[in-house]
């Protein structure tokens, strides 16, 4: 199965920056001036551990906890190759579904399209409960009440302004049917999120840290999950 590294720039840059860094301190002969660009080297390796396994690891403990009964219509918005969604599709039979909706920006994720996302379903040999689909989480074109469960990875915080964001967690709310579960892993703004579906009326709201699995860099994915 082929995968992506989330926000591909950011691990360039660390070692980009480090590499410089660890010249200067050649150069320099001081000891001192090491800690810098080892200290970026450790972040570029423990970011892309994150995003090519540790994501991987955190998503199907997270759908573990989710505990499908099979037949659920799931829509999994910023898909990218499929982490969620594939893990989901394991679990489903029909008519169960779980529906990739991405803009396939491929600055979120390298090589992020429709092609190598189908291609890994098929690879899984789960085409049968998959629908990929392009669109715009701020304005789904899905009716209001329609899935069991919306998920979202690394995904929410790519929207901006704040206000498009807000726009995309009313978005995953109206669709969602009374008693389904928003189940969001995300790197920043999760408090945000949180406030918001507070405000939408949510019966249940909790966050917790994802751990190890889930650092990018210094960054820690947190994992809200909402019941309507």
């Amino acid at each position: 199965m082929k995968k992506g590294v989330d926000a591909p720039l950011v691990p360039i840059v660390f070692l980009l920056v480090g590499i410089v860094g660890m010249v200067m301190a050649v150069t320099s002969g001081e000891w001192t001036n090491y800690l810098f660009p080892i200290a970026l080297f450790l972040f570029a390796g423990m970011y892309l551990y994150t995003s090519l396994w540790g994501k991987y690891k955190l998503i199907k403990r997270v759908v573990a906890e989710m505990q499908l009964d099979g037949h659920e219509q799931v829509l999994d918005l910023g898909t990218g190759h499929g982490a969620f969604l594939l893990e989901v599709a394991r679990r489903l039979r029909v008519p169960g579904k779980v529906t990739g909706l991405d803009i396939w920006n491929r600055g979120d994720q390298s090589g992020n399209s429709t092609e190598e996302t189908q291609r890994n379903i098929d690879q899984v040999g789960v085409s049968d409960v998959s629908e990929l689909v392009t669109g715009d989480m701020t304005q789904l074109s899905f009716e209001d009440n329609c899935f069991d469960y919306v998920v979202a990875s690394l995904a929410i915080h790519n929207v901006k302004p704040k206000a498009s964001r807000q726009q995309a967690i009313t978005e995953a709310y109206r669709v969602l049917k009374p008693n389904g579960h928003l189940v969001v892993l995300d790197i920043e703004h999760v408090g945000e999120y949180r406030n918001q579906l507070k405000q939408l009326g949510v019966k249940e709201v909790s966050v917790r840290h994802a751990g190890f699995n889930g650092m990018y860099a210094l960054l820690s994915t947190r994992i809200l999950i909402v019941k309507k």
